[in-house]
């Protein structure tokens, strides 16, 4: 009978031990736009681009402006490839053959590179928007306030929770430090 209380035991101590719930958990994002790149901390540590993306899942909002921000990204690689194509391919030509038409074309690239430039800083900007979001609301909670009958944000005033949620096996106990 006694081992019977011990193997019991140890079920729940095993179950509790191991529920988690990565819903109220917080992160801090950092991100250091560098010259020729970009390095991001998740709470400290080295992380990729991925990392980041995935982590920014937890909040909508910012994970749907950092897809935005990729897209501009990569559409300004495109126009920058696009505009230092047509300079050089009209700096050789003026330079090939003496003409004078190729100012226009020139003109034309260089253009097309600085709407290439300014994308990308607006790229870059709405990406540091999309971290300052997740920063900001990741381990809020929603409580619902009888009085207005609406739901308001809460932050939690320490850094250490614990709570009792549901798992796929029962309930356990959810830990955030």
């Amino acid at each position: 009978m006694k081992s019977l209380y011990i193997v019991i035991l140890s079920i729940l101590l095993s179950s509790a031990a191991f529920a988690q719930n990565g819903e109220n958990t917080k992160h801090t994002i950092t991100r250091d736009a560098g010259f020729f790149s970009t390095t991001y901390t998740i709470d400290g540590q080295d992380a990729t681009a991925d990392d980041v993306e995935a982590t920014l899942s937890e909040v909508p909002d910012a994970q749907s402006k950092w897809g935005t921000a990729n897209t501009m990204h990569y559409v300004a690689l495109g126009l920058g490839f696009a505009g230092g194509f047509l300079i050089g391919y009209k700096a050789m030509e003026g330079a090939g053959q003496g003409e004078t038409d190729y100012k226009i074309g020139l003109a034309a690239g260089i253009g097309i590179v600085l709407v290439a430039v300014i994308l990308d800083k607006v790229s870059s900007a709405k990406k540091n928007g999309a971290i300052e979001l997740y920063n900001s609301e990741n381990g809020k909670r929603k409580s619902f306030d009888d009085s207005e009958d609406q739901y308001e944000d809460d932050e939690d005033e320490t850094a250490f929770n614990i709570q009792l949620v549901p798992t796929q096996g029962g309930m356990g106990l959810a830990f955030n430090f």
